[in-house]
């Protein structure tokens, strides 16, 4: 994915369930990848803020996960790879845990499969914090090429290496993100719409 802002409309079942922007912006050598969503269905409501800082390998250093809704929940991540440690936290709660593979989030993941070259097909297995997905190739739809993910059986569709469409079967409904509009940056503070 590119430096620009994505701004994506959101259904659950068919019906509007709000609007999400994600945002590509260069950070050093790396990314910093930052996605925001007011999410209205499934209830109950809720805003939603997600970072990713990528070092120039594309893996993650920084995570951080903020959801407002009915509760207030904070989840951030610290990946230490030089000191071989994890650090999880939530509320007043920190967690450390081992350094052994290159670990995804799920931002950082998105942006692994924007780049990914494999044949139809083929899965390729990402390890998280706490688990693994497996991202499995499909056939291309037309100009899009297509990658199902597991655990939670979600589908994500590539245009080149932009993200246009995600589904995802959230209880007895699918929840979808459509790609509505590209803000891709240019020169510093100049901007161009595609």
């Amino acid at each position: 994915m590119s430096p620009g802002a994505y701004f994506y409309r959101l259904s659950y079942g068919g019906s509007p369930a709000g609007e999400e922007t994600l945002e590509v912006v260069e950070k050093g050598s790396g990314l910093r990848l930052l996605l925001t969503a007011e999410v209205w269905l499934p209830l109950p409501k809720t805003r939603q803020r997600w970072q990713s800082d990528l070092d120039e390998r594309s893996f993650p250093v920084f995570f951080a996960e903020r959801v407002e809704g009915r509760e207030q929940r904070v989840f951030r991540v610290e990946f230490l790879r030089e000191e071989g440690l994890v650090v999880v936290s939530q509320g007043g709660e920190s967690l450390g845990l081992p350094y052994v593979v290159d670990y995804h989030d799920p931002l950082s993941l998105l942006h692994a499969l924007s780049e990914l070259d494999v044949e139809v097909g083929q899965a390729v297995r990402f390890h998280l914090v706490g688990g693994r997905a497996y991202a499995e190739r499909l056939p291309d739809q037309g100009e899009f090429r297509v990658f199902r993910l597991r655990p939670g059986l979600s589908y994500i569709y590539f245009q080149v290496n932009l993200p246009v469409r995600f589904l995802q079967q959230v209880g007895e409904h699918v929840f979808e993100a459509r790609l509505e509009r590209v803000e891709k940056r240019m020169e510093k503070g100049r901007r161009r719409w595609v």
